[in-house]
């Protein structure tokens, strides 16, 4: 075998670590993404809860004395209260590393060393 079929056994063997270390690392990405969405649907559904309790409360409480007022307040508390989450949630989405960002970073390393920089 030739230093040229040593050369193409080198780069197969270092494609296929790269693969292996993508498919890992989409893995875990896939499972954090599950685990956290989970959680977040637990917490929006008893949040849900909490927010029409307390709103049927304030609204018995408040009825006889201020009329519809209390549920218009609240109201635009909620709808002010969504519209701070999705600012934030927008922010750390745009803000948040690309998928396996590792990975591509590993693999311009070997292209640069295989080949050289490029212009």
């Amino acid at each position: 075998m030739g230093p040229v079929g040593r050369a193409a056994k080198a780069a197969a063997s270092l494609l296929l670590a790269r693969a292996e270390f993508a498919a890992v690392e989409l893995t875990q990405s896939g499972a954090d993404a599950l685990r956290w969405f989970l959680w977040a649907l637990v917490a929006m559904a008893m949040l849900a809860l909490t927010l029409v309790t307390a709103t049927l409360a304030i609204a018995v409480v408040l009825w006889d004395r201020f009329g519809w007022v209390p549920l218009a307040l609240l109201a635009l508390s909620y709808a002010a209260a969504t519209a701070y989450l999705a600012f934030r949630l927008d922010r750390a989405l745009r803000a948040s590393r690309p998928l396996m960002a590792q990975t591509l970073a590993e693999l311009s390393k070997d292209r640069e060393a295989l080949f050289g920089r490029e212009p």
